[in-house]
């Protein structure tokens, strides 16, 4: 599939948006919204936007859709509906027959804008299931990405523009170096910074503004949950959670790399009980060497009940996440807590 600009894209339907089924997908969460409210405001006139707009929540809603959407525009041409956490189109089996069945009737209705609205942990759209699904919806599907930096620096300098602020580019790339590409976090960080400076009754910001009002965003490596794991430290993994839900990431995917982490100090474990080197329990269970060597020093202060009670803390978090009624943040923070 072609990658899409998706911002001149959205501007394109924006000039003249069709009726029918849009489904938008995609990590950048301040596009996405931007594109729905000003496609709310392209199909429906303001005065009259209350009569002729509804959201919906919940993959249980279709027979709730069905009825809106039989209902006409009220001095319009036009009414929208909005469905958030449909889990559309990987749906539960034992709602997905009723919505597909649904979506198809209605999506033709010549005065209905149907938007279905998704997280990227609903749907990212990268799996062979996801990519699969993606090429049967009969509608517009919007892809909204993260942008790169070199745009996401255009558009912080146009919106400290917008409120007469001047920000060199060299400003722009460091403030997006601490906050990171993520829009909704920029945004936050422009009004934080513009309040600030007109109130010192200037027009610019600098260096100095950033630093001392916006946070540097956490960085990760890439063995950031392996390391404090090992270090039973949990406000490091908490920082690191609260993190990866505000990119959208996926809880399910923390949690198999928690599982894996205490599988293997356990098993790092019983190996320096059994009074093996390192060197030897590496080649006895076929880990690294130098992993190994890390591990077991912290092994070594955990007594063996708290390294599988926090094991079967993960197992029973893995079941917790499989059900659907469950915040799955919440419990990866319980989890983390546990340590």
């Amino acid at each position: 599939m072609e990658k899409q600009d998706i911002v001149k894209l959205t501007k394109e339907i924006i000039a003249s948006p069709p009726s029918g089924l849009y489904f938008l997908y995609g990590a950048e969460e301040y596009l996405k919204r931007r594109f729905l409210l000003d496609l709310k405001a392209a199909v429906i006139p303001g005065d009259v936007a209350d009569l002729n707009f509804s959201a919906v929540s919940g993959p249980d809603q279709s027979e709730r859709v069905l009825e809106l959407a039989y209902t006409l525009p009220q001095f319009a041409e036009r009414r929208m509906i909005v469905w958030y956490n449909s889990g559309y189109p990987n749906m539960q089996q034992r709602y997905k027959k009723k919505a597909d069945e649904i979506i198809e009737k209605i999506s033709g209705f010549p005065y209905l804008v149907l938007v279905l609205y998704t997280t990227e942990d609903e749907f990212s759209g990268g799996g062979r299931d996801d990519k699969a699904a993606l090429s049967k919806i009969k509608g517009t599907t919007l892809f909204f990405d993260k942008l790169t930096p070199a745009r996401v620096k255009k558009w912080v300098i146009r919106h400290f523009e917008s409120e007469n602020i001047e920000a060199s580019e060299s400003d722009a790339d460091y403030l997006i170096a601490r906050c990171g590409t993520g829009m909704t976090e920029l945004s936050a960080a422009i009004s934080k910074l513009c309040a600030y400076v007109t109130e010192k009754g200037r027009t610019q910001i600098n260096r100095a503004d950033i630093e001392e009002l916006i946070p540097q965003k956490i960085t990760f490596s890439a063995f950031f949950i392996s390391d404090n794991i090992r270090k039973r430290d949990p406000s490091a993994l908490i920082a690191y959670i609260n993190d990866a839900k505000s990119r959208a990431e996926k809880p399910q995917i923390i949690l198999s790399t928690i599982i894996a982490e205490a599988e293997k100090l356990c098993r790092i474990k019983l190996a320096q009980k059994n009074g093996l080197t390192y060197q030897q329990a590496a080649q006895q269970l076929g880990m690294n060497e130098y992993v190994v060597k890390l591990a077991y020093p912290s092994v070594a202060d955990v007594p063996e009940k708290r390294c599988f009670r926090f094991l079967h803390a993960c197992f029973e978090a893995d079941k917790a996440v499989k059900n659907t009624s469950s915040d799955n943040w919440g419990v990866l923070m319980q989890l983390v807590c546990s340590i």
